[in-house]
């Protein structure tokens, strides 16, 4: 149990340590200043008074939304209001519902696609069957076999082409 208990304990300050770790490079600025024999120095800390030149290298980021916007107006872009949770969730839930129509309307297409390739393969077996020669037979409308004459084939054959030609664009 009372290894356990350190186990854990250690755990814990290896958590605090590392985002104390983490929150203090990110809020750190780093500064550039020449002193007076001209010798140029960086530091995480302010330059002194007697600095010739000092500039900030790298700026802190802001924290809050607060502190955001007077950023954003130093750099001359306009000061944009931050979005409240409610819009953000409204602009996410847009972005779904735009996804998924995206997606609907490519099923449909691939769809399409892949019918219109069957028909058009289907269209060239019958005009393939229909050229090849031989004695063709049709149903009537009693159900009954009954084979086609030649002109009867001719004409199909041109029902097929044109069936082929509006299939396979």
């Amino acid at each position: 149990m009372q290894r356990h208990l350190k186990g854990i304990t250690w755990l814990l300050l290896a958590l605090i340590g590392g985002a104390w770790l983490a929150t203090t490079s990110v809020v750190a600025e780093t500064y550039k200043w020449k002193d007076a024999d001209g010798k140029i120095h960086y530091s995480d800390q302010p330059p002194p008074p007697n600095a010739k030149e000092e500039t900030t290298v790298k700026r802190r980021k802001p924290a809050t939304a607060a502190t955001a916007a007077p950023a954003a107006a130093d750099k001359g872009a306009p000061a944009t209001k931050a979005k409240t949770y409610v819009e953000q969730e409204a602009e996410f839930k847009k972005r779904q519902v735009e996804a998924a129509k995206r997606e609907d309307e490519e099923k449909k297409k691939t769809a399409e696609a892949a019918e219109k390739k069957q028909n058009c393969d289907r269209a060239r077996a019958q005009l393939r069957s229909l050229q090849a020669g031989g004695r063709v037979t049709q149903t009537n409308a009693q159900g009954e076999r009954e084979y086609m004459s030649d002109a009867q084939i001719a004409q199909a054959i041109e029902g097929g082409k044109k069936s082929v030609d509006s299939w396979c664009k």
